[in-house]
Parts: C-alpha cells; sequence; structure tokens
C-alpha cells in the first residue's frame, strides 16, 4: 500500500488554479523532495495530504483513505512556529508532539516520558533537551522540530523546508537525520526545499512543481535538461561540478526574486542555493501545526 497516491490531482485556491492533473505516488520508506520556484504550489501539495486543502479535481489517497485532519499516521514539520512555542523547553515542546494540539491521546505518562525521550534520542537533542527553543541555534532547533513531528511514531513524515536558513554545516547534519529517521523507522519523508543538492544523496524521488505542473520521478528522470526545458518552455542547461553538485543555467529568474513579505519567525541570513537567494517564502498561508489538529477538538 503506498503511502500517498495522487490520480489526475488539480487544485484551485482563491480562484487561481495552482498546478492541475498530478499523478504522484509516495512509497513507504521512501525520501521524496519537492522542489520548484516561489509560488508553485509546493508547500499546497503537503497541506492537500494533511486535509487542509482540498483537490478542485482528481482524488488523493493517504494510505488508501481520505485525507483528514490529526491523522495519527501523518507528522508535519511547518516552516514557522509561534513565538509562544520558543519560550519551551525542548523537551516540552516534543512533549506536545506527543499528545497532539486542544486534544488528548489518553496515553500514561511514563509512554510519553519514553517516547519524548526516544525522540530527542534520535534527533541527538538529548544534551539541550531542558533548554528553551530560544536558546537555541537554528539546526538545533530544527533537530527539536523534527522530534515533535516524529514523536508518536508516523509512518509518513512531512518536512516544510526543514533546511531554509541553515549554514551548510548545519543543513547536512539535517539531512544525516532525515535518512536516520527513515532507516529506523521505515517511514515515507516528503522534503519541501529549495536546493536539491543537499538532499540529493538520500533522495528516492524528485517531484518538480512549475507552471502548473508537478513531475514526478527518480533524480535522474525528472532533473535533466530534457524534462526541465519542457516543464519551463525554454532551454534549461544542468552543470555537474566534480564534486557532483548540479548547478541548474537558465533558471535564475525563478529564483532571483523572493517574495516581499519576511518568512515570519526565521532569523535573517544566506540560504545557499545554486541560481537561487534567500528569504523565500510560499504564496500559501501555512497552518501552524496547532491548526492541522483544531478539527479534533
Amino acid at each position: 500500500m503506498s503511502a500517498v497516491e495522487f490520480r489526475d490531482a488539480s487544485v484551485v485556491r482563491g480562484g487561481r488554479l495552482i498546478w492541475r492533473e498530478a499523478n504522484v505516488t509516495i512509497e513507504p520508506g521512501s525520501i521524496n523532495v519537492v522542489l520548484g520556484p516561489n509560488g508553485a504550489g509546493k508547500s499546497t501539495l503537503l497541506e492537500t495530504v494533511l486535509g487542509l486543502v482540498p483537490l478542485s479535481d482528481g482524488s488523493v489517497r493517504v494510505f488508501n483513505e481520505p485525507p483528514a485532519r490529526g491523522n495519527a499516521r501523518v507528522g508535519y514539520l511547518p516552516q514557522s512556529r509561534r513565538d509562544s512555542d520558543l519560550r519551551v523547553t525542548a523537551r516540552e515542546y516534543v512533549g506536545l508532539g506527543f499528545d497532539g494540539t486542544r486534544f488528548g491521546w489518553g496515553r500514561d505518562a511514563a509512554s510519553k516520558t519514553k517516547a519524548v525521550r526516544d525522540a530527542l534520542a534520535l534527533a541527538g537533542a538529548t544534551v539541550f533537551a531542558d533548554r528553551p527553543l530560544y536558546a537555541l541555534s537554528g539546526g538545533q532547533r530544527q533537530r527539536v522540530a523534527l522530534a515533535h513531528a516524529s514523536v508518536f511514531h508516523p509512518a509518513l513524515l512531512l518536512l516544510d523546508e526543514p533546511l531554509a536558513a541553515l549554514d551548510l554545516a548545519a543543513q547536512g547534519e539535517i539531512v544525516d537525520l532525515i535518512n536516520l529517521f527513515r532507516d529506523t523507522t521505515g517511514a515515507a519523508v516528503v522534503v519541501v526545499a529549495h536546493d536539491l543538492n543537499p538532499l540529493a544523496p538520500i533522495v528516492d524521488q524528485v517531484l518538480w512543481i512549475a507552471r502548473r505542473q508537478v513531475r514526478s520521478g527518480p533524480l535522474d528522470d525528472v532533473v535533466n535538461e530534457a524534462v526541465l526545458s519542457e516543464l519551463y518552455g525554454h532551454a534549461i542547461e544542468i552543470v555537474v561540478t566534480p564534486r557532483g553538485r548540479r548547478v541548474i543555467v537558465g533558471l535564475e529568474e525563478e529564483f532571483a526574486h523572493p517574495h516581499p513579505h519576511p518568512h515570519p519567525h526565521s532569523p535573517t541570513g544566506a540560504h545557499a542555493h545554486a541560481g537561487a537567494t534567500s528569504g523565500h517564502v510560499d504564496e500559501e498561508t501555512h497552518a501552524h501545526f496547532a491548526e492541522y489538529y483544531e478539527g479534533d477538538a
């Protein structure tokens, strides 16, 4: 059984077509990277899986069922957290992920303690577990956020730009952690990203969204000059450096104009990307983790 299956799926938001006729399968135990320019609908794809955004046409199934808010088999790491979250300790924040928000799953305290401890250990966050989030570095916060999203052992983990605003060393650590989570749990992972290169060594499938189209497949089947040129409607060149990094030539205009609104609660700074700049915010408003669960209040 597939973790996620889109069939001829289309989304319209605010009267605007976001993408159309998407046919995508996410297999258990796979790492899937979602790429594309600002506003293409990358986060919208996650939100359809979460049951936050309905399709206008076609179908999507999550473990062979319609998507629904509060699905305990699906973990979610949004782009931003509330200011109030920054005042709690890492351990407390991961505990919120175990409990769910505005409702309880009735699990005993001992089970919660163990689950939180194990999630922090898997994320390499035990040493700073009792420090408040505001006192942690960006990379440490992302470790805690991953522990929060995965504490109840989801079979599908959705990560919305987990590498944003991190330096190259921290990006590498988070990529290793994503791979470790997949290898340890067997869960499917979907990562929205703005740069393929840090994730290329671990990716099983690429989903590229552009000009209202979604292409998916193994990395070399999608990220090649023929497919990207067809997808964008003009010539694209891919240069591979001696270290194996892909530099995509011809998309500079797509990535050179980040949205004018600042990313909420994110530090400013350079975000390395071949042909991209920092400051990306998707057009769609990202629902906070609590909003995902509010239907079960």
